[in-house]
């Protein structure tokens, strides 16, 4: 078991700022994303212990992972179980491109039903997926480690409810901000959040072209 598992959003994308439906679409980061990744790598590697960086092989949340490793001087390792849920032919369109073309089904997926949207998979789907890799990766890491999991909104929120014994659909948790995070410890009973948004105070500094040093000792 491992010391502690911090699971990481990725950063801001282009979809992200424009609203759209993301899901397995890879998109790379956009040039704040870039820099809020800086912010969150200097923040982590300077504030906890990195031992493992495992991500996503999607764009976005493998530049996240880089930015990350290149302060905690640690190689990232890809795992394409960690991708965000798909949400099949809702992906590039925007909420309100989707509620004209699918409006039932938006309506059903806003309301928390666990559906699946036109070739895609359900939230609970997703989430197993996602509490799967999570489950495996603290499997394989040392006792005393520190593992950093870079992934998803969706699939962060499943999963770590998973983990927490949680119920699916009780919305106790909400969607982690880009490049924040939640952090977890074991503890006698199972897993125990330490915190969630961690880092968001770093990324809401976090402004493109600048040095991240800078931002993480304001």
């Amino acid at each position: 078991m491992v010391r502690s598992l911090t699971l990481l959003r990725h950063g801001r994308t282009s979809y992200n700022a424009e609203g759209r439906f993301q899901g397995q679409v890879d998109v790379p980061l956009d040039e704040l994303g870039e820099a809020q990744a800086r912010a969150v790598g200097v923040h982590l590697a300077g504030s906890s212990t990195v031992s493992r960086i495992v991500s996503s092989d999607l764009r976005r949340a493998a530049q996240t992972a880089q930015a990350l490793s290149d302060e905690a001087d640690v190689a990232v390792e890809f795992d394409s179980a960690l991708r965000e849920i798909s949400v099949g032919d809702w992906e590039g369109h925007t909420r309100d491109e989707v509620a004209t073309m699918w409006p039932d089904e938006l309506d059903a997926w806003l309301a928390g039903v666990d559906m699946r949207p036109p070739g895609g998979e359900s939230r609970d789907e997703s989430a197993t997926r996602v509490h799967g890799a999570i489950t495996r990766l603290v499997a394989e890491s040392g006792a005393d480690s520190d593992l950093v999991v870079v992934a998803h909104g969706a699939v962060i929120r499943g999963a770590a409810e998973m983990l927490l014994g949680m119920e699916h659909g009780e919305g106790r948790l909400g969607v982690l901000s880009n490049c924040t995070y939640a952090r977890l410890s074991p503890g006698r009973d199972g897993w125990v959040l330490r915190s969630w948004e961690g880092g968001a105070e770093s990324v809401a500094l976090a402004r493109p072209g600048e040095d991240a040093t800078v931002v993480a000792a304001r």
